[in-house]
């Protein structure tokens, strides 16, 4: 009996320091992000974010597709993901907001959603990208992390794709629910949008002409922005939501792998 009693305090004790080897061991686990990868996940957040609101408007816009409503969930379940890796209470709340704000969505008699969901997504998509850009740059300052100019502007076309796209379906979301939405958000003037993107567009394809890799991922991004770029400008005129949707996925996939292969 005595020789059993022993055993099992030894056990306890051993026990006892393995857990608190793991207690140890976790928050040092947690700390290990680098500057580049913090950067990472909030681009990657930001991206996803886009993504889930493109294929909302997509799923009022299109009969409430329920190919487009999976889309929205999994990005949705992508970016819990990556804001429990950020671990920012800053963006905490903004992405619950966000998510809310697509979860509580009301659909009118038509099918489509209202104007007030529409209103609470676009602003909540606005406070949270907001928020990510600032934390982004406060991030690269803290870490004194390079910036390259140009690969930061392919970054900043990948997001003025979202951001064009995402406005332009909000104004399909809208005209077929036959309301007149009024967000809290900046009005995005998408046809301003458009000459910036083209101008930008213009100076990657000259600077990067050299570099094999970049340039092809670029033309396939010139063939097809020439294609929707007058849907962007005549917005008002031609309203074609499925065709600017899939070459929004495109562009931006081809712009971010051209900004991802040069860092």
């Amino acid at each position: 009996m005595r020789r059993l009693l022993i055993a099992l305090a030894v056990t306890v004790s051993v026990s006892g320091v393995m857990t608190a080897n793991v207690c140890t061991a976790a928050p040092a686990a947690a700390a290990s992000v680098s500057p580049a990868d913090a950067l990472r996940n909030l681009q990657s957040l930001e991206t996803v974010s886009y993504q889930a609101a493109t294929s909302f408007f997509l799923y009022s816009v299109l009969n409430r597709d329920p190919q487009h409503m999976k889309r929205v969930q999994s990005s949705l379940a992508t970016g819990d993901g990556l804001v429990q890796k950020l671990g920012n209470g800053g963006i905490t709340p903004k992405w619950t907001a966000f998510k809310q704000a697509i979860g509580s969505a009301h659909f009118t008699s038509e099918g489509v959603a209202d104007s007030a969901s529409l209103n609470a997504i676009d602003g909540g998509l606005t406070a949270l990208t907001q928020q990510l850009r600032t934390l982004r740059n406060d991030q690269r300052l803290a870490a004194n992390v390079s910036t390259d100019k140009m690969a930061d502007m392919l970054y900043d076309q990948h997001v003025l794709m979202q951001t064009m796209t995402t406005a332009y379906l909000r104004k399909s979301a809208d005209s077929f629910g036959g309301a007149i939405v009024k967000s809290d958000a900046p009005e995005v003037e998408i046809d301003k949008l458009a000459a910036k993107f083209q101008s930008q567009l213009d100076q990657l394809t000259r600077y990067y002409a050299k570099n094999a890799t970049i340039a092809a991922l670029l033309r396939d991004v010139v063939t097809k922005w020439t294609f929707i770029r007058g849907s962007f400008i005549n917005y008002n005129e031609n309203n074609v939501p499925f065709i600017v949707g899939r070459y929004n996925e495109q562009i931006t996939g081809k712009l971010l792998e051209a900004y991802e292969k040069l860092q």
